[in-house]
């Protein structure tokens, strides 16, 4: 029986920065047709894509990852017909209502109905590691990160082509391993924040420097997979993009807006 050849397809990323100054936003991955992967600055998609904005999946905790979900629903509430789906770990969800979404620094959208249809403005749920979801035609495997908090990356399929998406995380051998025996995933996004310099920093928070990428990188096979540094700290920008071109396997730097094809 002939395989069905795969098909490429394309996600866009609208945020891409580990900070925020005048031209740089927080991480944010828009899959056509209403999906994110964390919500760093969904303001730059026009109003008809926002109001199609049906899921969320939020790798973390940290403000960065999340901080235009309560913009989002506030702005879309009184348009919507179907609750906001968040997507997350247990523990990210308990944060978001306990800290953000608990009527002291937002509303708790989760209690409040739509006044069109009824149905709660936010519905959460909860996510496992390596358990797969379906959501409008991708595949989503989360799986764990090496973070300071509790964080997934993940792994999105379709039409046979699968994307890896790291979120903020130090060395993860473990991953590179899996990338190696997975011949479908053709893209990894991989946090890169800071300098090499900066390693004491960067241990501490649990995030990749070019040097600590590179150690993993040394565990991935040689094959045709495009590997994009995403996370960079802004005020370290340049340093870590001239650090990236020395490396001796090819990392393309995000530092804006960008549609990837997988």
């Amino acid at each position: 029986m002939l395989q069905k050849k795969s098909e490429k397809w394309a996600f866009e990323v609208l945020g891409s920065s580990g900070g925020r100054d005048g031209s740089r936003s927080t991480m944010c991955l828009y899959l056509p047709e209403g999906l994110l992967i964390d919500a760093g600055n969904v303001f730059v998609l026009p109003e008809e894509k926002l109001l199609n904005i049906q899921h969320v999946i939020v790798t973390h905790s940290h403000l960065d990852h999340f901080l235009d979900i309560p913009f989002l629903i506030d702005f879309s509430f009184s348009r919507r017909e179907h609750s906001l789906n968040i997507y997350a770990l247990n523990q990210t969800i308990e944060a978001l209502r306990q800290y953000i979404m608990n009527w002291d620094v937002w509303p708790e959208f989760g209690s409040i109905r739509l006044s069109l249809t009824g149905e709660f403005a936010i519905n959460y749920i909860p996510i496992e590691p390596y358990r797969t979801i379906n959501i409008l035609g991708y595949e989503i495997t989360p799986f764990l990160s090496n973070h300071t908090v509790p964080t997934i990356g993940v792994i999105i399929r379709k039409n046979g082509r699968s994307m890896v998406y790291t979120s903020d995380t130090h060395r993860n051998p473990e991953l590179w391993h899996f990338i190696n025996r997975t011949n479908d995933i053709h893209v990894v996004l991989v946090d890169v924040s800071f300098p090499s310099y900066l390693s004491s920093l960067a241990s501490a928070s649990l995030h990749h420097t070019p040097s600590t990428l590179m150690e993993d990188l040394n565990i991935l096979e040689d094959r045709d997979v495009k590997i994009y540094a995403v996370h960079i700290k802004p005020a370290f920008e340049e340093e870590v993009i001239m650090e990236l071109a020395k490396l001796p396997r090819k990392v393309i730097p995000i530092v804006g807006r960008k549609t990837i094809w997988v």
